[in-house]
Order: C-alpha cells, then sequence, then structure tokens
C-alpha cells in the first residue's frame, strides 16, 4: 500500500496473507520482494527510520534498529520534484515576456533554502550585475561580489513565501547562432519563517513589466538545457530537465521542425540538414527544400557545365546534370539516352527492345581500349608492357593507368557504344578477319557470307585480285594495318546483293552459293559450243 509524499511515505506498508487454508507455523520466515516491482526508498527517507510490524489483531511491534540493515543514508542530490513547468505568457515579442515557474517537491524545503531554475536561453533586460559568478550559485545569494539580483514576483496567493533572485547567464556572439545565455539562472528562496510543503504545487510568475525577462533567440519546446534543481535538507536534487517548457518563437515549425533530418538553429530560425537531405557539404540543386524532408541524389561529373578551374572540366552535380532526382528516394530519373545510377554514362542503342539488338555488348570507352577485336582495329604500338603484360595505351598514356585500374579521363567512363559479336574472330591477325558479323550503331544489320570474286584470278598478280586478302591492308579508321594471313570480309563475294537485316545474298545471274562465290555455265542461247 503506497503512502503518501507528504508523509515522506511513512505511512507506506506491506500487507502479507497467508494462502488460502494455509497455517503459518512458528518459527523464522523471509519473505523476498522482487526487485522488479522497483521498491525504492524516499528520498526523505532517513537511516533511523521506525519500521513497525504490525499483527491481525493490530498489536504492533517496533522493529529493532539495528534489525534493519542495508538501508544507506539519503543520497545527495537523489530526491526529486514533480509537475515542473516553465510557462511563457504575454509575450510581446522573443524579449520580453512573462515567464511562470511550477514545482511540486517530493521533501519539505525549509526557510532560507533554494530551488534554482537554470533558465538557459532567458536574459534579463534590467540586470546591472555583475558579468560573471565568482561563486557557487546558491552560496553567492546576497554575498559580495555575486552577480544576483533580486527581482519582482508574482505569486497566486497573498501569502508570500517566496524572494526571487536572478542571475544573468553568459552571452554569445550573434553570429554564432546558438541559444546564449544558458546558465541564466533563477533562484527562488522560501521566506523566513515560511515551509514548503512535499505533494504541495508551488508556483510563481517573473513579472514582465518590471523585468523585462525574454530571449533573443527562439527556444524549442521542453528545452533540455532548462533544469530545476534544490538544496533542500530533507533531500537536494540535482539538476534535473524541467517537465515541460513553454516554446518561444517559431523556432523551426515552418520548417516541419526538420523533419527529424536535420538541427534548428533558433536564432536564425532555419534548419541545418543532414548532409543527405541538403545538408553541409552537400552536392544538391537548389530547388531542395529547406525543411529537410527530401533526399540528396547522388554527384557526377556533369556532361555539360563551364570549367571552374585549369584542371576541373565539368564540375559535381546532382545526377550528372542528365537527369532529375526523385527527392522522396534519392534516386536519379535520367533523360533519355543516360543510364546508371547517377546519370554518369550515356545509354547504349535499343532496338526491337534489346540493347545492341542482342547481338552486342554495351562497353565503354574504358573497356573498348583493352578489347583487341573493338573497332577501330589498332596496331601494337597503341600498346604498353606494365609488369611483364602488354596493354593498350589509353587516357593520355600514362605507365599503368590501365592495369592500376586508375581513372585519368573524364570521357573514358561515360561514352558507351556496342560492342558487336561475331561468329568469326576479328582483328588484324592471322586468320582474323578486319570487320564483325553484325554491325550498326545498335549492331543491328548483319553481314553476309563472304568470299573471294570468281572472276578475279586466284593466283594474284597485284594488289587486289585476292579481295579476301587483307594483307597490308590499312583497317577502317586508319589505326592499325593487316599481317600476313589477315582477312578482308567481302559480302557475296562481290556478286550478290546482301540483306544486311537477314544476312542472306541474292546473287547475281550467272552465280550461286551462300556467298555468290561459284561461278556457274551461262545458257546463252545458240549452240552447245
Amino acid at each position: 500500500y503506497e503512502g503518501t509524499v507528504a508523509n515522506s511515505y511513512s505511512d507506506s506498508f506491506f500487507l502479507f496473507r497467508p494462502a488460502s487454508g494455509v497455517t503459518i507455523p512458528t518459527g523464522t520466515h523471509i519473505i523476498t520482494v522482487d526487485k522488479a516491482i522497483k521498491m525504492k526508498k524516499n528520498c526523505a527517507t532517513k537511516t533511523t527510520e521506525v519500521h513497525v510490524l504490525t499483527d491481525e489483531t493490530l498489536a504492533t511491534t517496533n522493529i529493532a534498529s539495528g534489525s534493519v540493515t542495508n538501508f544507506p543514508a539519503i543520497d545527495q542530490g537523489a530526491c526529486y520534484f514533480t509537475g515542473t513547468r516553465v510557462d511563457v505568457r504575454e509575450p510581446l515579442d522573443k524579449s520580453w515576456m512573462e515567464v511562470g515557474v511550477t514545482f511540486k517537491p517530493a521533501m519539505n524545503i525549509l526557510a532560507g533554502e533554494a530551488i534554482t531554475f537554470n533558465l538557459a536561453g532567458f536574459s534579463n533586460g534590467n540586470f546591472t550585475g555583475p558579468d560573471k559568478a565568482t561563486k557557487g550559485l546558491v552560496e553567492c545569494v546576497g554575498g559580495a561580489g555575486c552577480n544576483d539580483q533580486t527581482i519582482a514576483i508574482k505569486e497566486p496567493t497573498s501569502e508570500v513565501l517566496f524572494k526571487a533572485h536572478w542571475l544573468e547567464g553568459t552571452p554569445l556572439a550573434p553570429e554564432e547562432h546558438r541559444v546564449g545565455y544558458v546558465n541564466s539562472s533563477l533562484l527562488v528562496l522560501v521566506e523566513s519563517g515560511q515551509q514548503l510543503t512535499a505533494g504541495t504545487s508551488y508556483s510563481l510568475t517573473i513579472d514582465r513589466t518590471s523585468n523585462k525577462v525574454g530571449t533573443l533567440c527562439s527556444i524549442k519546446e521542453d528545452y533540455e538545457k532548462i533544469t530545476i534543481s534544490s538544496n533542500a535538507t530533507l533531500g537536494t536534487v540535482a539538476k534535473v530537465i524541467v517537465e515541460h517548457t513553454d516554446a518561444v518563437g517559431s523556432g523551426c515549425k515552418d520548417f516541419g521542425h526538420c523533419s527529424g533530418h536535420g538541427t534548428c538553429d533558433y536564432c536564425t530560425e532555419t534548419c541545418t540538414c543532414e548532409l543527405g537531405y541538403g545538408g553541409p557539404g552537400a552536392i544538391v540543386e537548389p530547388d531542395i527544400s529547406p525543411s529537410c524532408n527530401q533526399r540528396v541524389c547522388p554527384a557526377g561529373y556533369a556532361w555539360g557545365s563551364l570549367p571552374t578551374s585549369d584542371s576541373m572540366g565539368h564540375e559535381l552535380k546532382e545526377c550528372s546534370g542528365a537527369g532529375t532526382c526523385d527527392r522522396s528516394k534519392g534516386a536519379c530519373i535520367c533523360f533519355d539516352g543516360f543510364a546508371g545510377s547517377v546519370c554518369e554514362r550515356k545509354e547504349c542503342p535499343i532496338f526491337e527492345s534489346q540493347v545492341c539488338a542482342g547481338h552486342g555488348t554495351c562497353l565503354g570507352m574504358r573497356q573498348l581500349s583493352m578489347k583487341p577485336d573493338a573497332l577501330p582495329l589498332s596496331d601494337p604500338w597503341n600498346l604498353t608492357t606494365t609488369s611483364g603484360r602488354t596493354w593498350p595505351i589509353y587516357g593520355g598514356g600514362r605507365e599503368g593507368a590501365v592495369l592500376n585500374n586508375a581513372n585519368v579521363t573524364w570521357d573514358e567512363n561515360t561514352f558507351y557504344v556496342c560492342h558487336c559479336d561475331s561468329s568469326w574472330p576479328v582483328g588484324l591477325g592471322n586468320g582474323e578477319t578486319q570487320q564483325a558479323e553484325y554491325f550498326g550503331p545498335a549492331c543491328q544489320f548483319k553481314r553476309c557470307p563472304s568470299g573471294d570474286d570468281p572472276l578475279t584470278s586466284n593466283t594474284p598478280v597485284r594488289t587486289g585480285d585476292v579481295e579476301t586478302n587483307c594483307e597490308g591492308v590499312v583497317a577502317e579508321g586508319g589505326k592499325g594495318v593487316g599481317k600476313k594471313g589477315n582477312l578482308c570480309h567481302v559480302d557475296c563475294s562481290n556478286r550478290g546483293i546482301c540483306d544486311h537485316d537477314t544476312g542472306t545474298c541474292t546473287c547475281f545471274r550467272g552465280f550461286w552459293g551462300s556467298a555468290c562465290e561459284i561461278l556457274k555455265d551461262l545458257d546463252l542461247g545458240g549452240t552447245d559450243e
């Protein structure tokens, strides 16, 4: 049975009853109360407290003090207040208002003892004391060199219970954009001959016109730096947060209190968002909301921008400047023709709903530079040897640039094209052909079977007599020359028309075969001769 705070819970008691049908035998019995019910001593309980055992006849027996063990003395700062509030009333502006405080002590507070409200962010416009305290908060009241000053208060009854002192806190420079005066305090002293009773609610108001107490910045509701404490003899209270504090000013109310993804600057009444929501250091377009309720999209080097320095030709922009940001997800929606999580690369062509018509692979310039069958075909002078391996020179020809995956040019991983498939080997070497089977921007075309023109000699006496011979022939693009045994591709042996949609030949009259490579006898009329 819970006692009353007014009696310091000295009227709390346990009632133990035998279970139905059980008779308690004589002798010693031990009953343990589970700590899960969170029993604790009241802050005003003393080690000399009298504990009483009452039997069923209501006869009482005092428990000897020697039988009460593990009951330590009162802990400093272990007592408490309930119903604590700081209410702001009739504010004329953020710098002049009426402030009321309310509290209910859990212990009696005697004359001359203090309740201290740390009113962080508040300042007394009429304050004339020194800039800094030179002694402890409570000990300083009325002492020489103290920075306290008696202020006018109003009480709800005609009985005078309190006198109040103001201790001005330390201001901060306005450019710091932080709530200053965090150590301003209101000391409420119990008047001589008075006593505050535990469990009773008390309130008082700082007079607005007499003191001009207010704030220079907005203050959020339930500000955690506004605290209450007491030096009461019957139970000290360490600084604890006041249960409710009214907000002062709008703060960041107009910005949804920064949406849970930022902190409010209560002096400028603006949000400082987290990095992913547009905060300091974020690369973001100016259309993002100042309320920290929209996501930042990833940034990449802009496709189109003016140089920002001698060495920076592409600034970082959200979605590389080639898409819009879905701010609900922080994901880029790329413009047509661009792809990637940051819209950082060109999209390969799509033909009949398939990338590269289903007959090729979409590769970037860097990847293409390392494929010997990528067009335009290149001679070995485009290669370099690094760590015993031969690699194409790319990105300014820096040694090891390809091997070490160093990104040395902006466009090497941004421009992508189709690398078309081929059923025959492609290249400049022996047995390789200089053209791939599939071709076109989307690999949408197919070459026909290749063959030597049947009307030319099979034993060439001049260059070009064997059309499929590409030895010494400069490849398209001018970067490489065919080696011995290298092949040129001749659609339909030059003796038919190639349907590049199907890759089949329609041979001219007198020629046949899949590549029109066979000359057949012509019936021109007349004799068998």
